[in-house]
């Protein structure tokens, strides 16, 4: 039986922001668009009603450290004003280990909770988004957290990471890191900033569980 988010069975996304100071202005703007419109999506599904949210979001930022966002610390959609939410470029450094850390210490309990969850079997696995501009220049490297976050399972089926390199203007991301982080088919390409709003908006609402379902739903951006 497929894994399908319901109001008793949310799923949980997480997103992952660069909000170093290379992603300030339009970049900036097209992350902000994107989950706001990724909010909205989700918000649409399922019976009307503020507790019957089909998803939960966890929004972590990220410069030289890593912050949740209060307002979406593993909150129900339906309880979060997307207007509320606004990625800037404000930060210095880009520090990836330390945003993959947070979401480790938060989905780590989560997991383990499901393991107990009377709707196991149907019950869609966490669905992870990361997207960034440049290259890891602080921190510890991040690949062997990522790894812990991809090793996380719930029978068997293993949690995924979708990542976004976003290439727009003169910055350039760490492809070869950034590509290593993804779930297999799961690093996607971000030349023009509409297509990071696509990118976060359409796999963040997706509902995928496995990574070749959210390789799918890359593919099908058509970008």
């Amino acid at each position: 039986m497929p894994r399908q988010a319901r109001q008793t069975r949310p799923q949980l996304v997480c997103i992952l922001a660069d909000t170093s100071g290379s992603m300030a202005g339009e970049k900036a703007r097209a992350a902000t668009q994107g989950i706001r419109e990724m909010l909205m999506e989700c918000q649409a599904r399922g019976p009307a009603g503020a507790e019957r949210s089909y998803f939960q979001l966890l929004l972590i930022t990220f410069d030289t450290a890593a912050a949740i966002e209060p307002l979406a610390d593993m909150m129900p959609v339906r309880k979060i004003d997307p207007d509320r939410i606004e990625i800037t470029g404000q930060g210095s450094c880009t520090n990836i280990t330390a945003a993959l850390h947070l979401a480790l210490q938060r989905l780590r309990p989560y997991m383990d909770g499901l393991q107990q969850h009377p709707e196991r079997a149907e019950h869609p696995l966490p669905l992870v988004i990361l997207f960034s501009d440049g290259e890891h220049n602080d921190g510890p490297p991040p690949q062997s957290v990522a790894d812990e976050i991809k090793a996380l399972t719930l029978d068997g089926a293993p949690v995924a990471i979708a990542v976004a390199g976003v290439a727009i203007g003169a910055q350039r991301p760490d492809e070869k890191t950034l590509g290593a982080i993804a779930s297999s088919e799961c690093y996607f390409p971000i030349t023009r900033a509409p297509d990071l709003t696509r990118f976060i908006s359409s796999v963040g609402s997706s509902g995928a569980s496995r990574p070749r379902d959210i390789a799918m739903a890359i593919k099908h951006l058509e970008i």
